[in-house]
């Protein structure tokens, strides 16, 4: 019935135009942030991918940076934040003929992870193996102490004032 009319030859379909649409967008946005790279300003770099867990004494962090040497590696605390700073160097500048694409990073790269309870700076250590970069944070006293409140419900008197209002 509207095949003709949407440039097809056979009956209507509503989700195919839709599913081409999603498809071209994706493209496009795909086309898009490949290219940032070569602008001035929306470069697109390196941001380890992270994991914390905590234990009851200490924070967890590791960090997948593959490809540094241990050397160029910068981590610090300041405040209730882990910051952590690297450089990825290219191990040998060589020209190429025919390179199709390059999606590797080389450059410098910072990660600034907001940390949820406070920490210790004595004894802060962190390990760096197989591009997993490890990081143990002991839990300040204050963090570890856990109260309990108990709830209860109001008084009689306060009550009595909210019921007439």
């Amino acid at each position: 019935m509207f095949g003709g009319f949407f440039g097809r030859n056979r009956g209507f379909d509503p989700f195919e135009d839709f599913f081409r649409l999603s498809r071209e967008m994706e493209r496009m946005l795909a086309e898009l942030t490949r290219s940032f790279g070569e602008v001035p300003g929306f470069e697109v770099g390196f941001e380890p991918r992270v994991e914390m867990y905590e234990t009851p004494d200490e924070l967890v962090v590791k960090a997948e940076m593959p490809g540094l040497d241990r050397n160029s590696i910068d981590v610090r605390v300041r405040g209730n934040h882990l910051i952590i700073k690297g450089v990825k160097k290219q191990e040998q500048k060589e020209e190429k003929e025919n390179v199709f694409f390059s999606e590797s990073f080389y450059g410098e790269f910072q990660r600034i992870i907001p940390l949820p309870v406070e920490v210790k700076e004595d004894g802060i250590e962190a390990t760096y193996d197989k591009g997993i970069l490890e990081i143990r944070l002991p839990k300040a006293e204050t963090a570890k102490k856990e109260v309990k409140i108990i709830v209860k419900e109001p008084e009689e008197k306060e009550r009595g004032e909210n019921e007439e209002k």
